[in-house]
């Protein structure tokens, strides 16, 4: 059941799950919010206090809210004119789902909910691009410095989002960041449009019993190398004079917002300055608490903090008015908040930093650092790339794309290769010129006609989309003889998601085919970490018992070949099965098959090619 619930986060609109770490004296929460009953989307900043008297009626009737806030809606709340660049975006301003009832989880629990099945699945994070090289963003910097020698702002918080395409699964690259970053307030909401995956550390604010209580963050250092070196870091973060006096300027601001909500004298900084340590970096936080003044409502607490201090800068108007001039493109989610609103009144946002949204194939992400009159540009530039690294070390890049034709007097199988590429460009996030290609095709065609024969034709796209074709003779008449085929010792990866793509990522194969060559061997096939059958390194694999057929599964690790495809859909006594090498071993006839060379015997004596070729 567990599994099934935590597939639906990534693939079921309207589910949405918020989760909470422990502190030392309890354990971690999360809750599990779908099939909402009502959706409240905001639309337009003149709709602010309507769309939150809508959340609260919903929460006065019994119901559960949980959504998110776009940064761009805090530009509504001030009556001095703050630039807002959602409209060219088109996205909404704020998004909650309305809810009956919540599933709650706790400890070990949670762990086990998310991880689901614990199945490797594939994602590929690829095409990382940020808004900004090194000299545009020191332009930039100089620029905000030249504000603050002006006396028009303090600090400002200046952001970048990073661009990437995306492919494979949103579920695992949810658990492996939320593995390499654990975060005290983590999220996952789909709400249909979008994937909004965040891994804050950072708390908006939390409300319960009429108690307030806000922790910004702001001021970081990198983990070190060594044990001794990390503790120097920690230990120079927590006494940088320059991160103090930043994180103070946020702390006073935050006063100053909850003193506007908060019976006077109730507000105080319960800790400053501490410092928590996440697997990439150190970060600096406070902790500020006040009691809430009678008659406050959403609308009065989100105009009174929203957006957080900690991702605008101070002043917070006029902070906020250069954003709006310097950054070019929306935040969106990023630097918003996401969060939930209880029936008892109890709610909790997070800052919604390190905070990933995924549109289909493209996804984007924020980054950015608070700016001080003493700030070092480059230093900053380098804190970006330093909090970017939950992403960025994902990042692959897409290999080659190609396809091999036989081109016998024409080309053998043309559309069903076009048709492969075409498909694996699109789920790699690969340009692709379909009319471009079947024009240098073309041309090449009226080439070898004039040369007759039998041709090898090699179509490849570059990641970049770059399309170039080659070719070479083929035998006319290749041997009858089986061919000898050996084993691979090195195991391949079945859940490697370039395994499903004909693509230039091929280095194992390419090496076990080297050596199976150099010691008299025709072909080579690979088992996948299972020990079941996979392929050879350029044929699929048949075998034949008796009167039937057995293919492995594409399960198994292997690409879907052109030839295999064929002999499936044309020979009904042919299924895929999973095999192993004892059914190499029993089988009546093994066939090595591609679309250049058809479907040949094979024979199989179990000889094992090490890497290092023994």
């Amino acid at each position: 059941m567990a599994s099934r619930s935590s597939q639906s986060l990534f693939s079921k609109p309207g589910t949405l799950w918020f989760e909470t770490a422990g502190d030392g004296s309890k354990d971690g929460e999360a809750l599990l919010f779908s099939d909402p009953v009502d959706t409240l989307t905001l639309t337009s900043l003149s709709g602010l206090n309507d769309f939150f008297l809508a959340i609260e009626r919903k929460r006065d009737a019994g119901f559960f809210l949980a959504g998110w806030l776009s940064y761009e809606a805090g530009c509504g709340f001030e009556s001095q004119a703050i630039r807002s660049s959602s409209s060219a975006s088109g996205t909404p301003l704020a998004w909650f789902g309305v809810y009956e009832t919540a599933q709650c989880f706790t400890g070990a629990d949670i762990d086990t909910f998310v991880a689901g099945r614990n199945e490797r699945e594939p994602f590929v994070v690829s095409r990382l691009c940020f808004d900004y090289d090194a000299d545009d963003y020191v332009a930039v910097i100089r620029a905000i410095k030249e504000q603050i020698a002006a006396g028009n702002v303090y600090q400002v918080n200046f952001t970048g989002r990073y661009r990437f395409a995306f492919s494979g699964s949103p579920q695992a690259l949810f658990l492996k960041m939320r593995s390499s970053q654990p975060s005290a307030y983590t999220a996952v909401l789909n709400t249909g449009d979008r994937l909004v995956l965040s891994l804050s550390p950072e708390l908006f604010f939390r409300c319960s019993g009429g108690i307030i209580e806000t922790m910004p963050m702001k001021g970081t250092a990198p983990r070190g190398e060594t044990p001794e070196e990390d503790a120097s870091m920690k230990l120079g973060l927590s006494r940088c004079e320059k991160n103090r006096a930043e994180n103070l300027m946020i702390v006073d601001l935050l006063r100053n917002d909850l003193g506007r909500i908060c019976l006077p004298g109730s507000v105080h900084a319960s800790e400053l300055f501490a410092t928590e340590t996440y697997p990439t970096l150190h970060q600096m936080v406070s902790t500020i608490r006040g009691r809430l003044a009678e008659h406050i409502g959403l609308y009065d607490i989100f105009r009174a903090l929203f957006p957080s201090g900690s991702v605008t800068g101070a002043p917070k108007i006029s902070a906020m008015q250069l954003i709006g001039e310097l950054e070019p493109t929306p935040r969106g989610v990023y630097t918003g908040a996401i969060g939930i609103v209880k029936p008892d009144g109890d709610m909790v946002f997070n800052v919604a930093i390190r905070t990933i949204e995924i549109f289909g194939k493209t996804g984007t992400y924020g980054s950015g650092s608070g700016i001080v009159w003493d700030s070092d540009p480059l230093q900053e530039f380098r804190e970006c790339m330093l909090k970017a690294r939950i992403l960025s070390d994902e990042v692959q890049e897409i290999p080659e794309l190609f396809e091999t034709l036989l081109w016998a007097g024409r080309y053998l199988w043309l559309d069903e290769h076009l048709e492969r590429i075409r498909t694996s460009a699109a789920t790699l996030g690969v340009p692709f010129q379909e009319d471009e290609a079947r024009c240098r095709l073309a041309r090449l065609d009226r080439a070898l006609a004039a040369c007759g024969g039998r041709f090898k034709v090699r179509l490849r796209l570059s990641g970049e989309g770059r399309i170039t074709v080659g070719h070479e003779p083929v035998d006319a008449t290749p041997s009858e003889k089986p061919l000898k085929l050996c084993s691979a010792a090195e195991r391949i990866a079945s859940t490697d998601f370039f395994r499903y793509h004909k693509t230039g990522s091929r280095k194992l194969y390419d090496r076990f085919y080297r050596l199976a060559l150099d010691h008299g061997f025709n072909e080579v096939v690979f088992f996948n970490e299972r020990g079941e059958v996979a392929e050879a390194a350029v044929s699929n694999i048949i075998i034949r018992c008796g009167t039937h057929y057995y293919t492995p599964p594409v399960t198994s690790g292997l690409l879907d070949g052109i030839y295999r495809s064929y002999f499936l859909r044309t020979r009904s006594q042919c299924i895929e099965k999973v095999l192993f090498i004892e059914d190499l071993f029993a089988a009546d006839v093994i066939y090595l098959c591609n679309s250049v060379r058809g479907m040949r015997r094979a024979v199989f004596d179990g000889t094992q090619l090490a890497g290092n070729g023994s």
